[in-house]
């Protein structure tokens, strides 16, 4: 049986801050955001420093709402499209106290 999905991609990088998660073109495949404070977020930027202005796309996990508390998990899955595009490279900008996210990428375009 062929292996599908995130499986393909094997350990995800952990990130718990700001880093660089493939400094060459590259798909992100899968996501996961762990937030530790209220509106942690992911913003993933097509660059391998951060200095390429606006993010591509991000994501925010919300750690509380008005019934509950607590850590929030989000997760994301774009494999089945093909992963998203970075031609450049993927920098992910982190925030949020004690947030951890975990990327799963593909190499190449």
């Amino acid at each position: 049986m062929p292996v599908k999905g995130i499986a393909l991609y094997g350990v995800p990088t952990r990130v718990t801050a700001d880093a660089v998660i493939h400094a060459a073109p590259c798909r992100i495949m899968a996501l996961q955001l762990e937030g530790g404070s209220d509106a942690s977020s992911m913003d993933f930027h097509n660059d391998i420093d951060n200095a390429g202005g606006t993010a591509i796309f991000g994501i925010t996990a919300p750690c509380t709402t008005s019934t509950t508390s607590g850590q929030s998990t989000v997760f994301f899955d774009y494999s089945e499209l093909g992963g998203i595009p970075f031609s450049t490279g993927c920098y992910v900008d982190l925030t949020g106290a004690a947030a951890v996210g975990y990327v799963w990428f593909a190499k190449g375009v």
